[in-house]
């Protein structure tokens, strides 16, 4: 096998005081994980080494089956030889069309399989940074896309983790958000960086997790708001009292309620954090703090927000001050968040929506947050969707639902409160007790409409008078901010 392009072994660096947990309980430092590692990815492609198929440095290769420590110590095994991992959920190979001919090996167990000549793995465009680590977008807003990330893009991540959240040399730090996801990876370089010594378990196990949290095991855990409420759900089943071991709790990955916050809060002792970016640039804002529904924070240090410029609402733009490898645009280094946003008077950030969560209906736009935003004000609704969904009777018409997550909603009062708020209207009601999710712990748009469809979902009555749409509801075109390339 051959030699890593230069600043693959920086990334390895980054883990070098740090130690990781394993199941038992006993400690590992990175040097012996790292030899390991490096040992397993040479035996695993030594077979086809003999047979004139070699991993070159630049091949990408696919992992899809591994969690937790071992998808570490195989990302980690194909930096040492300069190999790309791309980290995609199980079966994502076959759901997303962006990974057709990208694909050089996919390493499934401990036999790799060679996929293709993986050209397009290695071209890139004269003076662009190589990709060291290859993620897909949750899909959550369209079909997963290719999210690959640089060297420079993610020890800049570590860096801004560590000034932003102060994370300590030695503390014991819990990644319960899966590493195969761009948040939990993120998480994961700055904790390293910091030298803590970190659990990453395999699978995600409330009841055990939410023992290990009282039990003041952790004094830093990182996870997603689905994680944290069952957390908290699973801890008011244990009969015991916290210890104050928990100092810091940070979710990403999707909007945290104020009500989950203060729960987590008066559960743990702790409050929850924020975190908000995305697979293509990682984490962009953050706080130790808890903050209000939809506030995301200031912007970590080295990245700046380019719009919103005053009180005006208007899609969060950045520069981020490194190159973003899958942007087309004339400035690699500015991003377009493709959310509405507003910046509040102390510098924080109001987020207000997708802008291409707006949904066409029987061709017009509409602006759904206002109603996604009234029922989860509803006792018992944890999150909502509105989806457009194709009347059976009639292919060429279109009806806005509403999907609910949430035990014990009482329906009269969500239908009520859907009725009050103005604006679109739903000519259908569904809940669920827990949504389908993505590896991310967003909702999963396709599974939720299957399940509206196939009456998995649970309809309840709407309000009476319910339209397709208010003409007062519709939105304009969107046009860029003023200035912004």
């Amino acid at each position: 096998m051959g030699r890593p392009e230069a600043g693959f072994t920086e990334l390895s660096d980054v883990f070098s005081q740090t130690c990781f947990e394993e199941g038992g309980g006993a400690v590992i430092g990175f040097a012996s994980f790292q030899t390991a590692a490096t040992r397993a990815t040479a035996a695993a492609f030594a077979a086809r080494d003999a047979r004139g198929h070699q991993l070159e440095p630049g091949a990408t290769v696919l992992l899809a089956e591994d969690t937790g420590l071992p998808l570490l110590s195989k990302i980690v095994g194909l930096w040492n030889v300069g190999a790309v991992p791309l980290v995609a959920p199980s079966g994502a190979s076959a759901a997303s069309a962006a990974l057709v001919n990208q694909i050089g090996w996919h390493w499934d167990g401990v036999r790799p399989m060679r996929r293709g000549e993986h050209a397009s793995a290695r071209a890139r465009p004269v003076g662009a940074e190589p990709a060291a680590i290859i993620h897909l977008t949750s899909g959550s807003t369209g079909s997963p896309k290719l999210a690959p990330r640089g060297v420079t893009s993610l020890l800049d991540e570590a860096s801004r983790y560590c000034a932003r959240y102060g994370f300590q040399a030695g503390e014991r730090a819990l990644l319960a958000a899966p590493i195969g996801h761009s948040f939990g990876f993120g998480a994961l370089l700055g904790l390293a960086a910091s030298g803590a010594i970190i659990r990453v378990p395999p699978v995600f196990n409330a009841r055990r997790l939410a023992r290990a949290l009282i039990a003041g095991h952790y004094a830093v855990v990182i996870l997603t708001a689905p994680m944290a409420r069952l957390l908290v759900a699973a801890a008011r089943r244990i009969d015991a009292l916290a210890v104050a071991g928990l100092r810091l709790a940070i979710a990403g990955a999707g909007p945290v309620s104020d009500a989950l916050s203060d729960d987590f809060a008066a559960t743990f002792g702790c409050p929850l954090g924020r975190n908000y970016g995305c697979s293509e640039t990682g984490a962009s804002f953050g706080e130790a703090a808890a903050l209000p529904e939809g506030v995301i924070g200031r912007p970590f240090n080295g990245i700046r927000v380019l719009s919103p410029s005053g009180n005006e609402t208007a899609e969060l733009v950045l520069d981020l001050g490194h190159t973003v490898l899958s942007a087309d645009q004339r400035t690699p280094s500015i991003w377009r968040s493709g959310d509405n946003a507003r910046r509040l008077p102390d510098g924080t950030i109001l987020l207000l929506g997708r802008r291409d969560a707006r949904l066409k209906l029987n061709g017009q736009t509409i602006d759904t947050d206002r109603l996604t935003h009234a029922a989860r004000k509803i006792r018992g609704v944890s999150d909502a969707i509105a989806l457009v969904l194709q009347v059976p009777s009639a292919p060429d018409r279109d009806y806005l639902a509403l999907v609910c997550e949430g035990d014990g909603i009482a329906p009269d009062q969500l239908a009520a409160a859907v009725a009050e708020r103005g604006g679109s209207m739903p000519q259908a009601i569904a809940t669920l007790e827990c949504f389908p999710r993505t590896a991310a712990g967003k909702p999963d748009r396709a599974a939720l409409i299957a399940a509206v469809l196939s009456g998995q979902a649970r309809r309840i009555a709407c309000p009476a008078g319910a339209a397709l749409e208010q003409p007062h509801d519709r939105v304009p075109e969107d046009r860029a901010p003023a200035g912004i390339p």
